[in-house]
C-alpha cells in the first residue's frame, strides 16, 4: 500500500505537495459504551479500588470516591499525597480502578477502543498523570498499555492542571501508549480491566502535598475500526554538517538526554594537572541549534569516577556523586554560558542546580560547620552575539576556572579547594557532549556540536565532527543516549524526511518521475522524532535528474527472518542479513541458552512492525527448545535467556533454525543459514 506523495526539485524549493488517501469504503459504527464510572453512584460488586502506592518524597497517600471533588460538583476519585519536607523534589503516588464482567469487548483491534476521563491536580508542580491500562483474565493472561514505558520515563503521561481536563486517548494509538516491556500482551476482549492513575510531581524543589480528581471513566469501542488519515510527507531539512543530537524522544517529558560519552577513561581531569604554565580546557563549538526556543541546552559533563559502565551513566548530573555541568542556553542574538559543580550528592542534584538547602555561596563554608549546604552554581557569562561558535572552559590550577565565550567574553571563578579532591580523577575521567530539549520549541530539531577539544591534559585529544563521515566509535559512545538513533555525525549532504503518524510498518522510498521506479531509502540514520517518522536521505541515494519524488510504502509481511548471533538484518540484499553466525560451543554455552532473534519481514527483508506470536524448532534434535510462543515487539522475538536454545550435541556444520508465525498463516517460515555447533 502505498501512500504520500512528495515531489521535491533537487536544488530549488519544493514544487508541490500532493497527499493521497487510498482508504476508502470504510464506515464506523457508533461507539458502544464498555465502561462508566462518574463515581456519582455506590460500587456494584464488579467495580472496586485494585491498589494503591506511592514513593519518592510522599510519605503518605490514600484514595477514595470524595463528595464534592467532581466535574460537576458530584463525586470523584481522589488520590491525596503528603511530602516530606527538604526531599529530592520529586514524589509520586497511584491509585487502581478495577471493573470485572465487561462484556461487549469483542473487537481484538486495539484501535477500535478509546479511554476518556476527566483530570485535575490541586497544585502547579503535582502537574502530570500517567496513566496505564491493564487488562486482566484474556487468554493472554495480564498486559499493560502505559503513557510511561520500560525503562522508567514520563513519556506520554497527560499534564494536570488545577481545573479539570478532559482526556481522550485511543487504546491504539503508539504515540500515546507506548506499551510495557514486562507485560506486553494486552487483551482488548479481556472481561477485567483496570485504569492505573499515578501522579508524578515535583522538579526544581520539594513537592508539596496534593490531591488529584479523577472523574468520568469512560472506555468505548467502536464495531468498525475508523480508517487512518493519509500520511502526509513534509518539506525535507537539511541536516546539519557534524554531530548531530536530534531531540524528538519524550519519554521523560522535555528532559530527555542525547549525549555522546569518552570511551577514553582515563588521563582527562585537570585536577592536581592545570597550572598557569600548563593550562587544561575543555572546547567545544556550536554549529547550529534549535531556532524555537530560548531553553533547548547544550551540556559538557566531566565526570570524575563515574565511568560509562556505571549504573545509571547516562544521568551523570543526578546519580554520579561529583561532577561538572557547562549548561548552554541561547539563540542567533544571545547566549548564557553557565558553569556548576556537584560533590558528595549521589542521587541528587540540587547543588548543581543551586537548590535547597544548597544555597549558601561557594567558598563560604567555614571548613567546621557540618552539615553545610553550599551551592555548586559558581557563575555564568552571556555572549550578545550568538550561541554558534567555541566555548572553552579553561583552569589555571585545580580550583581557578575561566569561562571564554565566542566573541572573547570571559569570566574567571574558584571552585573552593577543600572540594577539588572530589573532582579529582582516582580510577576514570569522561567528558560528555549531551543536550536537552527543555520545550516543545526544540522538538524535533538538532544540537550540532562541529568540534571538541582537550588540551593540557594527560591524554589530550581532538575529535573534528565537521570533517568527520560517521561517529568516531574510537573516542565516543552513544549508547547512553536516550536513543541512539538520534545522535549521528552528518557530512552535510543529507536531508531530513519525516512524515505523519500513524503509519506503523511504512519506509520512505523515492523516484525520478512519479511513475518511474521506486527505490527504497533505508541507507541513513532514522532519528526518532515527537508525533512523525524521519529519514535521514543522502544525496547518492537519491535518482538522477532535477526532480525527486518521495512517496512512504507500506510494508507487507511475507516471510520469517531467523538470524543467530553474528548476523545482522541487510534489507534490500539477496540474503537479508550481514555477517556470519559465530560458533556456538556447548561447554562454552554452560547452561545459558543461545539467543535467536526473528524478524517480521517484507519480500525484502525490511522488518515489519508487527506483535506476532512465533515460535522455534531447530534440526538438532536433543537442542532443548523453549516450547511457549513469544510475541513480537516492533516486528522482531528475541528468544534469549531463559527462552533461547541450549544446544547439546556437537560437532555439527548444518545446523539451522527454523521460525514458525502462529499469528499470520501467509508469512512464510523463516530457517537460519547453517551454523557450526563445537565442543
Amino acid at each position: 500500500m502505498k501512500n504520500g506523495f512528495l515531489k521535491n526539485s533537487v536544488g530549488s524549493p519544493l514544487a508541490s505537495l500532493i497527499v493521497i488517501g487510498l482508504f476508502s469504503g470504510l464506515s464506523a459504527l457508533a461507539d458502544v459504551t464498555l465502561i462508566d464510572q462518574n463515581f456519582d453512584s455506590p460500587f456494584t460488586p464488579n467495580q472496586s479500588f485494585a491498589y494503591g502506592y506511592f514513593g519518592g518524597d510522599i510519605t503518605y497517600s490514600a484514595y477514595s470516591v470524595v463528595p464534592g471533588a467532581g466535574t460537576n460538583g458530584s463525586s470523584a476519585m481522589q488520590i491525596t499525597n503528603s511530602a516530606a519536607a527538604l526531599g529530592n523534589g520529586y514524589g509520586y503516588g497511584a491509585a487502581v480502578y478495577q471493573e470485572m464482567g465487561v462484556t461487549g469487548n469483542t473487537n481484538t483491534a486495539l484501535s477500535a477502543y478509546t479511554l476518556s476521563f476527566d483530570a485535575k491536580c490541586s497544585v502547579a508542580n503535582g502537574n502530570n498523570v500517567e496513566v496505564r491500562v491493564i487488562s486482566q483474565g484474556g487468554p493472554n493472561g495480564q498486559g499493560t498499555l502505559d503513557t510511561a514505558p520500560t525503562p522508567p520515563g514520563y513519556g506520554n503521561d497527560r499534564t494536570l492542571s488545577t481545573t479539570y481536563t478532559h482526556f481522550s486517548m485511543n487504546l491504539g494509538d503508539t504515540s500515546v501508549f507506548q506499551g510495557n516491556n514486562s507485560n506486553p500482551g494486552f487483551d482488548p476482549t479481556s472481561p477485567e480491566f483496570q485504569f492505573l492513575f499515578q501522579c508524578n510531581g515535583g522538579g526544581g524543589g520539594n513537592p508539596p502535598a496534593w490531591t488529584v480528581d479523577i472523574d468520568n471513566i469512560v472506555l468505548t469501542v467502536t464495531g468498525t475500526v475508523p480508517p487512518p488519515p493519509p500520511v502526509t510527507i513534509y518539506a525535507p531539512a537539511k541536516v546539519p554538517a557534524g554531530l548531530n543530537l536530534y531531540a524528538g524522544t519524550m519519554l521523560n517529558a522535555y528532559y530527555d538526554r542525547q549525549e555522546v560519552a569518552t570511551l577514553q577513561s582515563t588521563g582527562l581531569g585537570w585536577v592536581g594537572r592545570a597550572t598557569a604554565s600548563n593550562p587544561v580546557s575543555y572546547a567545544f563549538t556550536v554549529n547550529s541549534a534549535p531556532t524555537n526556543t530560548l531553553q533547548g541546552s547544550f551540556q559538557m559533563y566531566l565526570v570524575p569516577n563515574y565511568p560509562p559502565s556505571s549504573p545509571s551513566a547516562g544521568s551523570p548530573d543526578w546519580f554520579a556523586p561529583a561532577m561538572v555541568e557547562t549548561f548552554l542556553v541561547g539563540n542567533s542574538t544571545n547566549a548564557v554560558f553557565k558553569f556548576a559543580y556537584k560533590v558528595n550528592e549521589a542521587a541528587g542534584n540540587a547543588m548543581l542546580l543551586g537548590n535547597a538547602p544548597y544555597v549558601n555561596p561557594p567558598g563560604s563554608w567555614d571548613g567546621v560547620t557540618t552539615p553545610y549546604y553550599e551551592s555548586g552554581v559558581l557563575g555564568s557569562i552571556t555572549n550578545n552575539a550568538s550561541i554558534l561558535g567555541t566555548w572553552t572552559v579553561k583552569f589555571t590550577s585545580s580550583t581557578n576556572v575561566t569561562l571564554i565565550a565566542p566573541n572573547g567574553t570571559n569570566a574567571s571563578y574558584i571552585i573552593p579547594p577543600y572540594n577539588t579532591q572530589y573532582l579529582a580523577e582516582n580510577t576514570s575521567f569522561n567528558i560528555y557532549l549531551s543536550m536537552q530539549a527543555q520545550d516543545q520549541g526544540a522538538m524535533n530539531q538538532s544540537f550540532n556540536y562541529g568540534n571538541f577539544a582537550v588540551t593540557g591534559v594527560l591524554n589530550p585529544f581532538s575529535d573534528n565532527f565537521l570533517t568527520d563521515t560517521t561517529l568516531n566509535t574510537s573516542i565516543w559512545t552513544n549508547g547512553l543516549a536516550i536513543s541512539p538513533a538520534n545522535v549521528f555525525v552528518s557530512h552535510g549532504n543529507q536531508q531530513l524526511v519525516t512524515w505523519s503518524k500513524p503509519a506503523a510498518g511504512h519506509i520512505l522510498q523515492a523516484a525520478g518521475q512519479i511513475k518511474g521506479v521506486w527505490t527504497d531509502l533505508t541507507q541513513g540514520p532514522q532519528p526518532i522524532l515527537s508525533g512523525l517518522f524521519a529519514q535521514v536521505v543522502s544525496t547518492n541515494e537519491l535518482p538522477a535528474g532535477n526532480s525527486v519524488f518521495f512517496r512512504t510504502a507500506k510494508l507487507v509481511p511475507t516471510q520469517l527472518q531467523v538470524l543467530m548471533p553474528g548476523q545482522t538484518n541487510a534489507p534490500n540484499t539477496v540474503s537479508g542479513y550481514t555477517g556470519t553466525a559465530t560458533p556456538i560451543s556447548v561447554s562454552g554455552q554452560g547452561l545459558t541458552p543461545t539467543t535467536v532473534r526473528v524478524n517480521l519481514c517484507d519480500a525484502n527483508w525490511n522488518i515489519v512492525g508487527g506483535t506476532d506470536s512465533v515460535t522455534i524448532s531447530t534440526s538438532d534434535g536433543s537442542a532443548l527448545v523453549p516450547n511457549s510462543p513469544l510475541s513480537m515487539v516492533n516486528g522482531t522475538a528475541i528468544f534469549s535467556n531463559p527462552n533461547g536454545i541450549l544446544f547439546q550435541t556437537y560437532p555439527s556444520s548444518n545446523t539451522t533454525v527454523t521460525a514458525h508465525d502462529n499469528t499470520n498463516a501467509g508469512v512464510t517460515d523463516g530457517t537460519s543459514a547453517p551454523f557450526t555447533v563445537t565442543n
